[in-house]
């Protein structure tokens, strides 16, 4: 038996431009690499952020059913889901703009683009919601956790030159939607592969395990 995470409506219209939507899309699957051994990936389309269009594409990974959803697996996929609205506001406002205002958040939190993203957004606090009931914790709290390891994962050296290499990939493909496989294998390729699958380490290990402590210390003053 396996779980549907995520599912694509429609496929993305050809000749698709690389625009935010595909960084977006981008984002989600170097995210969802953090935790490629708790999901198998299996597609990627560019989502469409335009404002009442019915087209989403993005990310499909499958979850074998009969596993467990602990609290973690829960927070993998509130990482993999606000990604692609991290992404989204680093393609829109620049990386060295949210590298140098990320201090400041929550507390200001229009850095935050969620335009055509909305349902994402919604999506990213329901799957919060188990993780904050679990630690007993404000479930704001436990969403600017997530937003804010998020941002800081796209910090990393290197993590956005991936990000950008496969947002590439993706608006150079024939198809409108490319298999995950595909992807991997023309990643392991290039050079800098060993050294992105380090950085997927020192993130996963500064995050996990999850603890009460780990995310009450991201914003004391919101306890």
């Amino acid at each position: 038996m396996q779980l549907s995470i995520f599912s694509i409506q429609e496929p993305v219209i050809n000749n698709k431009p690389l625009d935010r939507g595909t960084f977006m899309a981008a984002a989600q699957f170097v995210t969802a690499l953090n935790f490629a051994g708790e999901f198998e990936l299996l597609s990627l389309s560019a989502m469409n952020t335009q404002v009442g269009a019915a087209k989403k594409g993005g990310l499909v990974f499958v979850r074998n059913g009969k596993l467990k959803m602990h609290p973690e697996i829960y927070d993998h996929l509130s990482l993999i889901s606000i990604s692609s609205i991290c992404a989204g506001s680093v393609y829109f406002y620049g990386r060295d703009k949210i590298a140098a205002e990320i201090v400041n958040l929550p507390y200001r939190d229009g850095l935050l683009n969620l335009e055509g993203a909305e349902e994402d957004y919604m999506a990213f606090k329901r799957l919060c919601s188990p993780v904050s009931r679990f630690f007993l914790l404000q479930a704001k709290k436990v969403q600017w956790s997530a937003i804010l390891s998020t941002f800081r994962f796209f910090m990393m050296e290197g993590i956005w030159d991936v990000v950008n290499f496969v947002a590439h990939a993706l608006h150079q493909a024939d198809a409108d939607v490319l298999a995950c496989a595909q992807l991997l294998e023309s990643m392991q390729k290039q050079e800098w592969y060993p050294g992105f699958c380090q950085s997927l380490q020192d993130f996963h290990g500064s995050r996990y395990p999850l603890s009460k402590v780990g995310l009450e210390s991201e914003l004391p003053e919101m306890a």
